[in-house]
């Protein structure tokens, strides 16, 4: 196993035991050992002839019978066809250079079909020498099809050892990543390891390639995974790595990546990828909760959005039994000045007095202890402030909330509690998650206008299957009960995960999210809200409040819902998220029919909208049947586990440029094709930069033909939020808040230029010498597309964009350091004059500053899709 050993040491370890490894065959080879072809490819006169006259054919009719006919006669009279291959694919013009449907693709796919039908008559020809011809000439050329066809005819996995020489050549002379494909395709994993080529092409950033050589082998996934996490014992993996990097002389190393924050995302990419146990990344889990920590710090003394027993059951989770972050949280708690609550964590985990704040030891020293006790956390919220926020309250009788904990009491609720409703409020709560481990669904809340009942997943789910599947049927797939949620995304992914008794519809029968709802109406000046809400973002919390007067209570929100027994503030918490839902949906009935607005149809089209693809068409001519019969499917995707946001590649045709810009706002790199240019410009995108293609219906047919199955995605939806769905799905995308807006919205750039106000204020005042232009209050708001710098409280996090550089701009010339003019125009003066630090794009020269519009995003459009 790996050794756990601190950073570099671990790291130098594990390579020199690599490189002794017993029973390896290691032997230096110069550039030729390996490329020398002892077969003769030239082609005598005869079959040169008929090589001139084959190519003629197939330029004329492609592949037709006659051509077809003409090789299979050809390989027949061969002395030795598996030879006569080889130099008819040598001949051929493009087969340095071969596509889908060029010569040497139908020679090799002609020469396949014809081999395996005779194979009982030519297998003595396959000699391990022919074998090794084979693989050093279609090793010339870089076409994955022709080589899998050739590998394929030449039965190459069978005698994989014959080419073990040959890959530790290409090794040698740095070619990793078709050392690792061809390695993957003869099942050579034992004879390498993870330092070979693996190593090296994670710090190139071809991920690829790794990913398919890993599927095939446990071992060497546990290995990359724990060399990766030896490399975050340190502050710095750069200084852990960089001697690495030396040794080996690995080229084209991307150092962007060679940081904190990058690698502890591909380690957690890995460990999720093949669901490797979390003891194996000690050094991520450490740095998690390191983070995670002051994450719950930042919550709970500037946000003041915990209660007391969120807060301790948090904090507890995420420190655990290390020491180092017990004497931390001491530490940090007193760097808010509150050292009574600091004594307080100094004595639960009994931390050494030597180990504790100056504060906290004369606090102690002064015998205050009686009075810590009985009152441990004594906070400048906890009295009552002049100004105490009113929070909507739950209308029912405690004896109206059921928690539903056992089976006698669910099979209760199923078979009688939702007899006469025809109107139902569904949410759900799951644990907050800091690691690499998935969230699981805790609680589900169910509410009719008279009771709510709150289901303990915890305790009822694998049980009482047949309760589950009844109330699947009689409720959730029930289309005459009408169920409302909010942004209800994520809800249906953690309930289809843990419940699958439900049996729940893709269809989701009767649903209606509230969220769309809302945003819908906006469509309708004359809809008014009973109340005015400034700011906020498009959560629940900000429409309770717009319809009913005051918000949500969320100091439960950040909960332990894992741990039983639930308490009561946590039970009145979720029983109001749910039902909350019927009380809004009522006001937004009576404001609708206040305005003349058609609330019910606007209803059902929101519910209708994902089952209208399902409906059966009209009959019409025969001409247009004909036509939808002719229609494309779309094939499976062609990702088998899930991929991050930045590791997504697409282009998107003119028809879907919204999406485009959603897409940029998810961290993903987003070509866009302008009005004028030809939906066949994805196809040469997809060529020269590896990009999957977005497209419509019209062009799915002709763009999926001439790209590989699962590289073009036919959007079916017209709406923006829903397409873009569609590709997170298709494409299985992880999108974090380290993606989020970490790409230029204009440009599709990633990298930026961190410039203070005082340089701003001198790019302003010599842009332009005109006064200020009026700008309305609301403008700053609205226009402000920028940065946070503090979405996860990580020591890495210089600003949202982890490339943001520090800024070295000549205000002279007002240019970035990539040249492009920066638009310090487009920014009011009282912006510049309101925020400390802006980011601008090296690429176009776009402004961005920490606005609200990142919190938005993430609480609006992105909702349910961010992790």
């Amino acid at each position: 196993m790996f050794p756990r050993g601190r950073g570099r040491a671990a790291v130098s370890q594990y390579v020199a035991r690599q490189t002794t490894r017993p029973g390896k065959n290691i032997s230096i080879h110069d550039n030729n050992c390996c490329k020398t072809i002892s077969l003769n490819l030239g082609l005598d006169s005869d079959d040169l002839a008929f090589f001139e006259e084959l190519k003629k054919m197939y330029n004329m009719v492609k592949r037709s019978p006659p051509v077809v006919s003409k090789l299979e006669q050809y390989f027949g009279a061969c002395a030795d066809p598996y030879e006569q291959t080889l130099r008819l694919l040598n001949n051929c013009q493009d087969f340095f250079n071969a596509k889908n449907k060029s010569l040497p693709i139908f020679i090799a796919e002609e020469f396949r079909h014809w081999s395996r039908s005779r194979r009982d008559r030519i297998a003595h020809l396959l000699v391990p020498q022919i074998k090794l011809d084979a693989f050093k000439l279609i090793t010339k050329q870089n076409f994955q099809g022709l080589t899998k066809l050739v590998f394929d005819s030449y039965e190459m996995a069978q005698h994989p050892h014959v080419f073990v020489d040959c890959l530790r050549c290409l090794i040698e002379n740095k070619q990793y990543k078709e050392a690792c494909q061809y390695a993957t395709m003869l099942n050579l994993h034992g004879e390498f390891g993870v330092d070979d080529f693996l190593v090296p092409l994670v710090l190139q950033d071809k991920l690829y390639s790794v990913d398919e050589f890993l599927a095939g082998s446990p071992r060497h996934q546990v290995e990359l995974v724990q060399f990766l996490d030896s490399a975050l014992s340190q502050m710095s993996v750069g200084d852990t790595m960089n001697p690495y990097i030396e040794e080996k002389g690995i080229p084209d190393v991307k150092y962007d990546k060679v940081h904190s924050k990058p690698w502890k995302k591909l380690v957690t990419r890995f460990a999720k990828m093949f669901k490797l146990p979390a003891d194996l990344t000690p050094n991520l889990n450490k740095k998690r909760n390191e983070g995670a920590l002051k994450f719950l710090i930042h919550k709970r003394f500037t946000e003041n959005t915990f209660s007391d027993e969120s807060w301790k059951e948090m904090v507890q989770e995420a420190v655990g039994d290390d020491e180092s972050l017990q004497k931390e949280v001491v530490q940090l708690v007193a760097q808010y000045g509150e050292f009574r609550e600091a004594l307080w964590w100094a004595r639960h985990y009994d931390v050494d007095k030597s180990g504790w704040p100056y504060g906290v030891r004369l606090l102690d020293e002064n015998k205050l202890e009686e009075a810590v006790q009985a009152s441990p956390l004594v906070d400048d919220w906890d009295s009552e402030p002049a100004n105490k926020i009113e929070y909507h309250k739950l209308r029912l009788a405690d004896d109206r909330v059921v928690l539903v904990d056992t089976a006698d009491k669910f099979r209760g609720v199923v078979d009688t509690g939702f007899q006469n409703a025809d109107l139902v409020g569904i949410d759900c709560e799951w644990k907050p998650s800091f690691g690499s481990q998935l969230n699981e669904l805790a609680l589900m809340q169910i509410s009719t206008r008279e009771s709510v009942f709150v289901l303990d997943v915890v305790n009822l789910a694998g049980r009482e299957s047949r309760s589950w599947e009844t109330l699947g049927r009689d409720l959730f797939n029930n289309c005459d009960i009408l169920k409302l949620g909010f942004s209800l995304t994520s809800d249906f992914h953690m309930i289809q995960h843990a419940l699958p008794e439900l049996n729940f519809s893709n269809a989701r029968a009767g649903f209606l999210d509230l969220c769309s709802l809302w945003k819908h109406l906006d469509k309708f000046p004359k809809v008014v809200l009973p109340n005015e809400v400034q700011g906020g973002g498009p959560s629940l919390s900000t429409l309770v409040q717009a319809c009913l007067g005051r918000p949500l209570d969320k100091s439960e929100q950040f909960s332990n819902w894992e741990n039983r027994p639930l308490r009561q503030s946590q039970v009145l918490y979720a029983a109001l998220d749910a039902y909350c839902l019927i009380e809004v949906y009522d006001v937004l009935k009576r404001c609708c029919e206040h305005a003349d607005c058609p609330f019910y149809e606007i209803c059902d089209s929101l519910l209708t909208s994902e089952r209208a693809a399902k409906k059966k068409p009209k009959k019409t001519s025969g001409k247009k049947r004909q036509h939808r019969e002719d229609d494309v499917a779309q094939p499976p995707g062609p990702h088998a586990a899930p991929v991050q946001a930045d590791e997504l590649k697409v282009v998107c045709d003119t028809m879907l440029q919204g999406l485009g810009k959603n897409l940029r706002r998810c961290g993903i790199d987003t070509a866009i094709l302008e009005n004028h240019q030809d939906h066949q410009q994805c196809v040469k995108y997809h060529a020269t930069e590896h990009r999957y293609i977005l497209t419509r219906k019209g062009p799915f047919k002709t763009l999926s033909g001439r790209v590989p199955s699962g590289h073009c995605l036919k959007i079916v939806s017209d709406d923006v939020d829903e397409q873009l769905q569609e590709v997170l799905d298709y494409y299985r995308v992880s999108v974090t808040k380290d993606h989020v807006l970490s790409r230029c919205q204009v440009c599709n750039g990633k990298s930026f230029t961190e410039m203070p106000q005082s340089t701003m204020l001198a790019l302003y005042d010599g842009a332009t010498a005109a006064p200020p232009r009026y700008v309305p209050a609301c403008y700053y708001e609205d226009e402000s597309t920028g940065f946070t710098s503090d979405e996860d409280f990580d020591e890495d996090a210089p600003g949202h964009s982890s490339t943001a550089a520090p800024t070295s701009t000549d205000v002279g010339s007002r240019q970035t350091r990539f040249g492009a003019t920066i638009k310090v125009d487009q920014i009011p003066r009282p912006v510049i004059l309101k925020y400390d630090a802006f980011y601008v794009c090296d690429d176009c020269g776009k402004v961005y500053y920490d606005g609200s519009h990142y919190g938005r995003l993430l609480n609006g459009r992105l909702q349910g899709i961010v992790h």
